[in-house]
């Protein structure tokens, strides 16, 4: 008996990627249960920040290659090895498709595609959109995918990562709606780097399949009097969302199995990214907000809070909100009295409440260090039925106490009380001591310190 028949196919398709075709041809009259794992090549890899290695070497090794063998992943950068010299880009991205029509015929299952299209304008090739293997898709960045053939269809592809890419129409067919309709099991959808503003396209967002979907805007635009953010969601199976963006007008929004959101919604860089009374008449954000009153996790920072007061007579009763997590870490002294309390109050059956960052507090002429005037009844906690607060910036001083105090003598169904603290030895002993020395509505309510 050998020492490798025994092993998983997984490790025997692993060690037969670091043979020769010639070793691994050989290998296969060994077994007859090599025969088809040897022609199986786990992982394609050309990294232009990492390899020496001559770009069209890698290819003519890929082209090379027999019809019979597989191709599980490949991972392609291209960006330093296309270098400044604009002239030869054209020839090098012909090259770039050479590869990559090679590696499709090789069954490839996860595939990654990485360059800067801003040189010489770059388009796929249209075998890429009619892959029947292709399981999982990443392309960036900086190109533009403006037509698909018409036959277009990936009906294995569950994972799609967009960096950075723009879509346009072409004979008034939107590319963008015509990949999510040649994606028919897609799953997953990530849109890196998007600017809606740089688009010609339908603004339409539409997959019965996908179930979680991120949006991330990295370049804020200067200017909020634009429409071009006018934008319908019809997505009625996903169940989580991450969007950052700049929320402007939402014409319809169908969101009705979303259970998770993670959203960061600024009007823009113009005002340090805060929103202001009067912004109703520049956004029209309400239908996505109402798009989320089903959820039951919901995770926020601070300009998004702030979104929330300015529409605060609009705003949904959020009855299925189980777990709110409050981002304050990008702005730790943070009034309460912006958004959260109007968001608990909206929260009938919010059971789990975490704040990243530390309690609040205000060290003010006029007040003094204890209590802020945004906190200084709390009765906006007095009807709240949360059962474990999470605070995950705690030092244990003087005005946090007050804080908990305040927070502790309203909250009468209160479970659990978590603090994340640097404290240890005597001084976490202490912090403890204090805190269980507080008062409380709730005679169920225990506290656990952690680092």
């Amino acid at each position: 008996m050998d020492r490798i028949s025994h092993l998983p196919d997984e490790i025997i398709q692993h060690i037969g990627s670091f043979l020769s075709a010639k070793e691994a041809a050989f290998s296969t009259v060994l077994s007859k249960r090599w025969i088809n794992l040897f022609t199986i090549i786990t992982y394609l890899h050309f990294d232009c920040m990492e390899e020496n290695a001559n770009f069209t070497d890698f290819v003519n090794r890929v082209l090379a290659l027999p019809a019979s063998h597989r191709v599980r992943k490949c991972f392609l950068n291209c960006c330093m090895w296309l270098g400044d010299n604009n002239s030869d880009h054209a020839v090098k991205y012909d090259l770039i498709n050479r590869c990559l029509r090679a590696v499709l015929k090789l069954g490839v299952l996860v595939f990654k595609l990485l360059l800067d299209g801003r040189k010489v304008q770059y388009s796929l090739p249209f075998e890429l959109f009619t892959c029947e293997t292709i399981t999982k898709l990443s392309l960036g960045r900086h190109f533009d995918i403006d037509n698909l053939p018409e036959n277009a269809l990936l009906p294995a592809l569950k994972t799609l990562y967009l960096d950075t890419i723009k879509f346009f129409d072409f004979g008034g067919n939107c590319a963008f709606k015509m990949l999510l309709d040649a994606c028919v099991v897609l799953e997953d959808l990530t849109i890196c780097g998007v600017n809606w503003e740089l688009w010609r396209w339908s603004r339409i967002v539409s997959s019965l399949s996908i179930k979680r979907l991120y949006i991330i805007r990295e370049d804020w635009p200067s200017f909020v009097d634009s429409d071009f953010q006018i934008i319908i969601f019809h997505v009625p199976n996903l169940e989580y969302l991450y969007y950052s963006d700049v929320p402007k007008h939402f014409l319809n929004v169908n969101l009705n199995s979303l259970v998770r959101a993670k959203l960061h919604l600024i009007p823009g860089p113009g005002r340090d990214y805060k929103w202001e009374e009067g912004d109703e008449t520049l956004f029209q954000p309400m239908n996505l907000i109402h798009g989320l009153r089903n959820v039951e996790y919901l995770n926020m920072d601070v300009p998004t809070l702030e979104m929330f007061t300015v529409f605060r007579e609009s705003l949904p009763v959020f009855e299925k909100l189980f777990h709110l997590y409050v981002n304050l870490l990008t702005l730790p002294y943070f009034c309460w009295v912006v958004g959260l309390h109007i968001l608990i109050q909206k929260s009938p059956n919010l059971k789990i409440l975490t704040i990243n960052g530390p309690l609040h507090y205000y060290r003010g002429i006029f007040v003094g260090p204890e209590v802020c005037p945004c906190l200084w009844e709390y009765s906006f906690l007095m009807l709240c039925p949360l059962e474990v607060l999470t605070i995950t910036v705690y030092k244990g001083c003087p005005e946090e106490l007050i804080q908990m105090k305040l927070i502790l003598e309203k909250l009468s169904y209160l479970k659990e009380v978590k603090v994340h603290s640097p404290a240890t030895g005597e001084r976490k002993l202490k912090l403890i001591a204090d805190l269980e020395k507080l008062p409380r509505a709730s005679s169920m309510c225990e506290f656990k310190v952690v680092q």
